[in-house]
């Protein structure tokens, strides 16, 4: 293997004053000691954790590790607000959007002042798929209003909405597949031929999920070795803008 990897989804835990950062370096370091991620604040909070993920971080020897990106709950008045002080105070990358657990729909008019804030800061959003809220073909009807808005389909609609998921990527050309708890590689191939290797994106939903796993499914598709590169690291780098 003689590329960096980039995770686009790992997730910080809030218990203590560091959180889960060792946990996950550990297992970052399973694979290798330049494995860098995304790191997101807890998922299920219903007002996010982004200040407490931006203090732990300033305080941690091996926060080079660790790509630090927003969660948002468009729901609340403050949901701007908060993104834009994660972009501009805490130096964050990117935001996440979780609309099953928010109890929303992806495709709602209320979540337009979020994603118009990400276009102002030409930032990525990551959208979780595969459940209430956050169906394929919603998403693919948001990622048609904010064409100019990169998205990570967050789970690429796996297992159960794959076929609706390849179609919002064929009507899409900002729409990409997170691959984080996909462990079919022949869907994986499918993304490839179907939608392009520059559309697939690695992730390991780590601690969650174990990144050597996450990797261990690439190894059984049919990508060559420089289209492994860019779905593991060079396609991601380039929605952050950090290549």
């Amino acid at each position: 293997m003689n590329y960096s990897i980039v995770d686009y989804e790992t997730y910080w835990r809030s218990e203590g004053k560091l959180g889960n950062l060792a946990v996950l370096l550990q297992l970052f370091n399973e694979v290798s000691d330049s494995y860098r991620a995304v790191l997101f604040p807890p998922s299920a909070d219903i007002h996010p954790k982004n200040k407490e993920l931006a203090d732990a971080l300033s305080e941690y020897h091996s926060r080079d590790r660790f790509i630090p990106c927003a969660y948002v709950n468009p729901t609340l008045y403050s949901a701007v607000d908060e993104l834009e002080t994660a972009i501009k105070t805490y130096g964050f990358h990117g935001v996440k959007l979780m609309p099953t657990i928010h109890r929303y729909n992806i495709d709602s008019h209320l979540v337009d002042p979020v994603m118009s804030k990400c276009h102002e800061f030409e930032i990525p959003v990551t959208i979780h798929s595969s459940g209430e809220g956050g169906y394929p073909q919603l998403i693919s009807q948001l990622a048609k209003r904010f064409p100019e808005v990169p998205i990570i389909m967050d789970h690429s609609g796996y297992r159960y909405f794959q076929r609706q998921a390849l179609q919002a990527g064929k009507d899409n050309e900002n729409l990409y597949f997170g691959t984080s708890c996909v462990i079919e590689p022949t869907y994986i191939d499918r993304i490839a031929q179907e939608v392009g290797v520059d559309k697939i994106i690695y992730g390991s939903n780590a601690q969650g999920g174990i990144p050597k796993i996450g990797l261990m499914v690439f190894e059984y598709t049919n990508l060559s070795e420089a289209e492994k590169s860019l779905a593991l690291g060079q396609n991601l780098l380039k929605l952050l803008r950090m290549n």
